[in-house]
């Protein structure tokens, strides 16, 4: 009863979340990929109930499924990364990692038509469903174990090309975010980073699975169990987490990235100087780049690259130095001795208390709290 509570739990969850993504993503979404993925995931965890269950009649059309299934799972997660941190389409090109999948699939389908029966059937009770001898196996059966490890190498070089492909992805999400926004409270993306190292580890656990092979489990019910009921419960939460994240806040706002009028260097310098110095548009803390391009009569894109060669920092990095020094007036200020530190934060720009002590100590190496109390003026010193 367990065994089969822990075999059918994957398969019904990822199923369930499959449904659940496909019915409320929109057209190409990255919640479509994740379904995708969860199909995907599904259709693995049937082929498992099936060799777990020993039905051996229906077994080797769920062992293509099997191959298919693991080998374009990584690809899958690759694409919804992709929509998820980005403004890119999927493309033809994105999908060349299915070809590996569809290969060893066609090749191991090939192969086991040309075996008469009774090879089919040594090769699945004995090689499939327990450890053969190589030396004792027909010609055609070794073809069968040469491209089963082809597959294990394949999917080990899998998940090091994808787990690089999806750190690139989140790097250059986190480089654009930071050029064009100034509050990024909302905007960072933590748990895809989770979903990322998840991926990692799930990949890593399952080649070494593979390596161990499905016989392995076949004798070994609780380590089975405590497998597949540990594999549901990654499934749910990574379902969930797809679930309540739709798409991460675009990174390009929608205003046009025609060409303006391009100031010179040095106006460049004298139009910011105005706008943060005296208008002091830092001190809104849903501040963006376009917001300034559009003050500027330019494109977010060259004020963007321009805050970048001549500060060489970020423009939220930028726009936050004014709000720290904004800050630390604010904190030595008479006016302001009865202040929350959130309240100070939102006099500054900042869009939450945390954002604000996180900046300010990466700024200046300090608290908030702890500025303020070693600037206190003497007199207020004494008093305390």
């Amino acid at each position: 009863m367990l065994v089969d509570f822990a075999l059918y739990t994957p398969m019904f969850v990822s199923l369930t979340w499959a449904l659940i993504l496909l019915f409320t993503s929109g057209i190409s979404g990255p919640r479509t990929f994740l379904s995708l993925f969860m199909f995907i995931i599904s259709a693995i965890s049937l082929s498992n109930v099936v060799y777990y269950h020993h039905y051996k009649e229906y077994f080797f059309s769920f062992e293509l499924i099997y191959i298919f299934g693991n080998l374009s799972m990584l690809p899958i997660s690759q694409c919804y990364i992709k929509l998820l941190t980005s403004t890119l389409k999927i493309r033809l090109s994105d999908l060349n990692s299915l070809y590996p999948a569809a290969i060893l699939m066609i090749a191991t389908w090939v192969i086991y038509l040309f075996m008469n029966p009774e090879m089919r059937a040594l090769y699945i009770n004995t090689y499939l469903f327990s450890n053969g001898s190589w030396y004792a196996a027909p010609s055609l059966i070794r073809t069968e174990l040469i491209l089963h490890y082809i597959f294990l190498l394949v999917f080990v070089i899998q998940i090091i090309y994808s787990f690089k492909r999806i750190s690139v992805f989140i790097a250059e999400y986190h480089k654009n975010i930071n050029n064009y926004f100034s509050n990024l409270n909302y905007l960072t993306i933590e748990w895809p980073v989770i979903i990322l190292y998840s991926f990692g580890v799930m990949s890593i656990f399952s080649s070494f699975t593979y390596f161990l092979g499905r016989n392995y489990y076949d004798k070994s019910p609780v380590i089975l169990c405590v497998t597949g009921i540990g594999f549901a419960i990654f499934l749910f939460f990574l379902g969930f987490l797809g679930f309540l994240n739709r798409k991460i806040v675009e990174i390009h706002d929608t205003d046009s990235e025609d060409f303006f009028e391009m100031p010179s260097t040095i106006q460049i310098k004298i139009d910011l100087h105005v706008l943060f110095e005296e208008k002091q548009l830092y001190k809104n803390p849903n501040l963006k780049i376009s917001d300034i391009a559009s003050s500027l009569n330019t494109n977010r894109t060259y004020i963007s690259k321009f805050i970048n060669n001549e500060y060489t920092i970020s423009f939220s990095m930028f726009v936050n130095q004014y709000r720290v020094e904004e800050a630390k007036q604010l904190l030595i200020s008479d006016e302001n001795t009865n202040y929350s530190l959130d309240y100070i934060a939102s006099l500054a720009g900042f869009g939450s208390l945390h954002s604000f002590i996180r900046v300010f100590k990466e700024i200046t190496g300090t608290t908030p709290g702890r500025f303020k109390k070693n600037n206190l003026p003497k007199n207020r010193e004494n008093l305390l």
